[in-house]
């Protein structure tokens, strides 16, 4: 089953649906990019990687304020990548591209630890200034700035040379707030003159977002709203900022696109991130590489829960995913000595609490352990033996990816399995503390990391081969959440081979449902020129919720796309008549295409129709509108769902059932509520009575069960005012049960289909 959410924007200015300026690729961005390219970086991007990273970065910055548009109105730009992809590669591009434009200052909001702080101030100037043999006239680093230190910034903005400022701060609210102290000061503003400045969020739905949109959304208009305190921050450092462009980089954007329009932090515009070649994230773990092999189950009864299922001792599979992990060291470092790879990483993810964090660690400490002691036995000890026999039986599926040609036997891997438990470190990330302990990574050829939210977002696992985490819930599991643990995606066709990644059978179900919400949020945003114009759409799998429920407005409602649903019309004289209008056009160009018949004993009983592609059944619906909120985003998501089904492979819907109900009867009459304008009796005529010897079915039953089926009824409307129509068309959509589906949306708004304005005369 799947769910659909729609996220209705209203009509923005034509300002903001175009780029805000023409961009030009000069001498700072040309020396970035060439940097990055292959050969000149083992690990870099390759010359098609660089045509698209040049396009991708012009696209940001073409959506952001000019440099010196100071006058102008804030605005806010999503960039929308994969997780591991390489969103930090994107918004150095961009700090380059930025200095040829003629920015004097960007403002980096570089996470939530200081760990993540350290890691893009050391990025900045690996890249931009270590690639200029030290030169750093062009570029100068300020992380977490104080405001002492006002008269260094304001020199080095005065400086002849004019070089751009970069101010990676953390995103906490006291940082923040000592950054918004400083660049209120009456001098910053003098020399700044006019200049405006670009705000980078990385991980832009973490921490920077109100977590009380929910909580407001139920307030009326004149109450006192609430907001949490980085969050507040960020909207400070903003106004003291005229003119400033916003741009939020993730890899997961639901809490960004679903909160409410009205949010100063809600983006107007987006740009996709295209992964580099050699990137391998959910699509090939799950999907396409080696038929998923790469992914294996942790047995049910293996799976730890604190509450559910508390482990006494080690589990097998644990022990198993320890072992795969020292076979892939073997051969990729120890025996294939692949280039640039002298160690792997393993991550133990098991639960959120440090105790039982702690306790993994112990069992794997404690196994290594032991296997060290009996691999120094001498040959045939019992327990060395045993070992090797344990080892021998993982050993064909740990290399079974492996060409014939390069895979070795057990025998020329065995030798080595000692070497490896011997050289090797394990980590207990559970604090804070831990993750912004940096990892001496060259020094062992293994590592093992052992924590969870530490571990979630932000934490770079380097070289991460082997994956176990044994977390599930019984409950519905935020999309986004489970997205940022996905640590195993990134650059590693080097040694994917040996990639390994150890899940319970829900987690499984999970992330695939996932990949597909992930690819269909893509392609939803890859269809629209903009966020301001365009509804907002994620599918997402009922076991899936988009984000955080406490950052979405309450406006944000869900409701099930299965069975029958009827349509209400009649907003307007002008909505009924142009309706009237395409139905009479519609039925004439249609008339010969009628070769399904629903024949009973009345006229009122006698229905026709036909199957027409679903392009066409799209087509319709879009020329057929409606005046309310309700129907109107029942409609959007009906389209949006039909394309979806068209799309995939597994379903690959061909038609729809179009039905014209007593297409030979009058219009059918029924009560009518001429103020509210709705129907108030049943649209539908019900089943034939027991007495009643042609079964009939009732309106309900007239549908296709194996596709959607759209109803189209013609009612007539007794005692009715004489400005009012005597007759008008509405429809009803039946989703058959085997395509059910649940969709979200945001009803901020309450808006009418078309643009129509509904006013009579």
């Amino acid at each position: 089953m799947e769910t659909i959410i729609i996220n209705n924007q209203s009509s923005q200015s034509a300002a903001v649906r175009h780029k805000l300026q023409t961009v030009e690729m000069k001498e700072n961005f040309n020396q970035f990019v060439e940097s990055q390219k292959i050969p000149n970086k083992k690990h870099g991007i390759t010359a098609a990687g660089a045509v698209v990273l040049r396009e991708e970065t012009c696209d940001i910055l073409s959506h952001c304020n000019p440099h010196n548009a100071y006058d102008c109105q804030e605005t806010t730009h999503l960039v929308v990548g994969y997780v591991q992809s390489g969103k930090t590669m994107s918004f150095t591009a961009l700090t380059a591209l930025a200095l040829d434009n003629g920015y004097r200052m960007i403002i980096y909001l570089a996470g939530t630890k200081n760990n993540l702080l350290d890691q893009t101030s050391k990025r900045l100037k690996k890249d931009l200034i270590d690639v200029q043999q030290g030169n750093n006239n062009r570029y100068k680093i300020h992380p977490n700035p104080q405001v002492t230190e006002e008269e260094e910034i304001i020199g080095h903005i005065e400086s002849s040379y004019k070089p751009i400022i970069l101010i990676p701060v953390l995103k906490q609210y006291q940082h923040i707030d000592n950054l918004t102290e400083l660049v209120s000061k009456s001098d910053f503003k003098e020399v700044m003159d006019g200049e405006t400045v670009l705000i980078i969020d990385d991980e832009a739905d973490q921490a920077s977002l109100n977590s009380y949109g929910r909580k407001n959304s139920k307030k009326n208009d004149d109450e006192e709203k609430q907001v949490s305190s980085t969050y507040d921050s960020i909207l400070r450092l903003r106004a003291a900022l005229p003119g400033n462009t916003y741009i939020q980089y993730t890899a997961t954007p639901q809490a960004n696109i679903l909160i409410s329009m009205q949010d100063l932090l809600s983006p107007k515009s987006h740009t996709l991130l295209t992964p580099g070649e050699g990137y391998v994230g959910g699509k090939a773990f799950f999907r396409e590489m080696f038929d998923g092999g790469l992914v294996l189950e942790i047995p049910k009864e293996q799976v730890f829960h604190k509450k559910y299922n508390l482990l006494q001792q080690m589990p097998q599979s644990l022990r198993d995913a320890l072992m795969y992990h020292i076979l892939a060291v073997a051969m990729v470092v120890e025996y294939l000595q692949v280039e640039d790879v002298n160690y792997l990483s393993m991550m133990v993810h098991p639960d959120n609490t440090k105790k039982w964090n702690k306790k993994f660690k112990t069992w794997i400490d404690n196994e290594l352990k032991s296997w060290r002691k009996a691999l120094s036995k001498p040959e045939g000890h019992e327990d060395k033996v045993l070992l090797y026999e344990n080892f021998e039986r993982i050993f064909p599926k740990a290399v079974e990816y492996y060409d014939e040609s390069e895979r070795p036997s057990f025998e020329d891997i065995k030798p080595l399995i000692k070497d490896v438990i011997n050289d090797r470190k394990t980590y207990l990330v559970n604090t804070d503390k831990d993750a912004q302990t940096e990892i001496d990574w060259d020094n062992c050829k293994m590592h093992i990391l052992v924590g969870a939210e530490m571990l979630n977002r932000g934490f770079t696992v380097e070289k991460l081969a082997t994956t176990y985490m044994p977390r599930y819930t019984t409950s519905a599991t935020n999309a986004d959440t489970i997205q940022q643990r996905c640590r195993f995606f990134g650059y590693k066709m080097d040694y994917i081979k040996s990639c390994r990644v150890f899940l319970p059978e829900i987690s499984i179900t999970n992330y695939c449902d996932y990949i597909d919400h992930e690819e269909e949020l893509r392609t939803t945003l890859r269809s629209c020129d903009s966020l301001a114009e365009a509804e907002r759409k994620i599918l997402l799998s009922e076991r899936l919720r988009p984000t955080r429920q406490n950052v979405l407005p309450i406006s944000v409602v869900y409701t099930k796309l299965r069975g029958m649903s009827e349509t209400q019309a009649f907003t307007s004289n002008k909505l009924i008549e142009a309706n009237t209008q395409f139905i009479e056009s519609f039925l004439e160009q249609h008339k010969n295409d009628f070769n399904i018949d629903y024949r009973y004993n009345t006229e009122d009983r006698t229905h026709r129709g036909f199957k027409m592609s679903v392009e066409d059944a799209i087509d319709f619906l879009n020329s057929f509108r409606f005046g309310n909120f309700k129907d109107a985003a029942r409609k959007a998501s009906t389209i949006r769902y039909l394309r979806y089904l068209a799309a995939s492979e597994n379903i690959n819907l061909q038609y729809v059932y179009f039905i014209q109900m007593a297409f030979n009867a009058p219009a059918r009459k029924r009560g009518f509520d001429f103020g509210d304008r709705k129907i108030t009796t049943n649209l539908f005529a019900g089943q034939s009575s027991a007495t009643d010897s042609t079964n009939y079915p009732g309106d309900k039953g007239i549908v296709g069960d194996d596709s959607i089926t759209i109803q189209l009824h013609h009612l007539g409307f007794e005692n009715h005012p004489l400005e009012f129509p005597a007759h008008a068309y509405t429809l009803a959509i039946n989703y058959s049960e085997s395509l059910a589906v649940n969709y979200c949306s945001n009803e901020e708004h309450n808006q009418t289909d078309d643009d129509d304005d509904d006013s009579e005369d």
